[in-house]
């Protein structure tokens, strides 16, 4: 039968449940859901906790002089019971003051319903949530981007930056510093790489891919900002490929494929649900491409403009291309049975021995990265219209080749370029 500490356990779990259900469908009625779990539901768990410490004390063995004092102290159910009572106290007290936090900064409520899971779930993890979403808004406010592009050079100052975008980004390259640290720290590998590589690459990938966004939705007009096309490069954008970025991340925490995860039902929705994302903000490149080569569009010099245009349309293309070749190939992204010491390039990890189709995906993906740099470089050196033209179309056109031969080379299982 359950003990008096079993259901004592039960009756805690309960109340911290109440509160931070008010926290999460109760935002409108803050004086409700303040109450709840900002004093009452706290309050009455403290006392539970003041009880406890008052009559079992005294009996404790172990402390908190190491962790292994800690591990002894805990032995004692009323005192392990004592510990989760306190638990729950100040994580719902946290998870009250964060709430009221956010609200007095205006961050929407269905982003606060993630930090809030977290903080019930993780406590610490939800706190470090709220602060990387909190400094995300303070630097995506206008007034912030509008100072910072007051310190670049004049030719520069009249880039705009979209405030969400901009935030998003920032949002996923802060989460490359836990990644990094745990890679440091975790020695458990995933086909032979540490199993923190995959998702640190994304994570810079991605926040790297949502700046660039952030700099080129402002070079559209006003009138295609408004439009469905213009609205659908904001949270159409950003949730799925935030969300394949925390997917990643917590496949790679239990030592699991994120992609090609066919190993139950749930595993093989999630790889679909992931390739839709895929899918959407792939595509957002070429809507933007659309959006730039309109002729209301912000006046640009003929070869940037021409350089953007095509870099996103190569992204559009050439990414969704070689991403629909790799989710259908089944034995993953080789082509050919790679040898067990195969070489391959230093950091990518892109195989030297047989086809990877990883080399034209990348290339693909960030093509609207590297041809409008290359028009950009080509408008400096030469301010003059025709020969930047011909330039960049001539340097699109060789960029598109060697990410076909990369593409073609890889379903042959060959290596790219011929070279390994």
């Amino acid at each position: 039968m359950p003990s008096f500490f079993d259901d004592a356990f039960a009756l805690a779990g309960r109340l911290a449940i109440i509160g931070w259900l008010a926290l999460i469908l109760l935002p409108r009625w803050r004086g409700v859901s303040a109450a709840l779990a900002g004093w009452i539901i706290p309050a009455l768990l403290s006392l539970g906790y003041l009880v406890l410490i008052a009559v079992y004390w005294h009996d404790a063995k172990g402390g908190f002089a190491s962790l292994d004092s800690v591990a002894a102290l805990f032995a004692s159910k009323p005192l392990l019971l004592a510990g989760w009572v306190h638990y729950l106290a100040f994580d719902l007290f946290l998870g009250n003051w964060i709430l009221r936090r956010a609200q007095e900064a205006s961050i929407p409520h269905w982003l606060m319903v993630p930090v809030l899971l977290l903080t019930f779930l993780f406590g610490p993890v939800g706190y470090l949530a709220y602060l990387v979403l909190k400094a995300s808004f303070w630097i995506g406010r206008e007034d912030r981007i509008a100072r910072f592009q007051a310190r670049l050079p004049g030719w520069l100052r009249d880039f705009e930056i979209e405030p969400r975008l901009a935030a998003a980004a920032f949002a996923v390259l802060a989460l490359a510093l836990p990644t990094l640290l745990a890679a440091f720290l975790d020695t458990r590998l995933f086909q032979g790489v540490n199993v923190w590589i995959k998702p640190l690459k994304f994570e810079v990938s991605i926040a790297f891919y949502l700046a660039t966004l952030a700099v080129f939705l402002p070079l559209t007009s006003d009138r295609f900002r408004a439009s469905w096309a213009g609205r659908y490069m904001i949270w159409p954008v950003i949730v799925p490929i935030v969300l394949e970025v925390l997917y990643i991340a917590w496949r790679a925490s239990r030592v699991e494929a994120s992609h090609y995860n066919t190993d139950n039902p749930l595993g093989i929705a999630l790889y679909n649900a992931m390739g839709i994302g895929a899918v959407m903000f792939t595509l957002a490149a070429g809507v933007l491409a659309f959006g730039i080569a309109r002729r209301d569009a912000a006046p640009l010099p003929p070869a940037v403009r021409l350089s953007l245009v095509i870099g996103l349309a190569l992204t559009c293309g050439l990414g969704l291309l070689s991403g629909a070749l790799l989710g259908s190939n089944a034995s993953g992204h080789f082509v050919g049975t790679p040898p067990e010491l195969h070489p391959t390039i230093p950091l990518f990890g892109w195989s030297l021995a047989v086809g990877d189709l990883r080399i034209a995906h990348f290339l693909g993906l960030h093509a609207l990265q590297i041809v409008p740099a290359f028009g950009l470089l080509v408008w400096l050196a030469t301010r003059r219209t025709g020969p930047g033209l011909v330039t960049v179309g001539a340097f699109s056109t060789a960029y598109a080749a060697i990410t076909t031969i990369a593409l073609l080379a890889a379903l042959n299982a060959r290596p790219p370029l011929g070279l390994g």
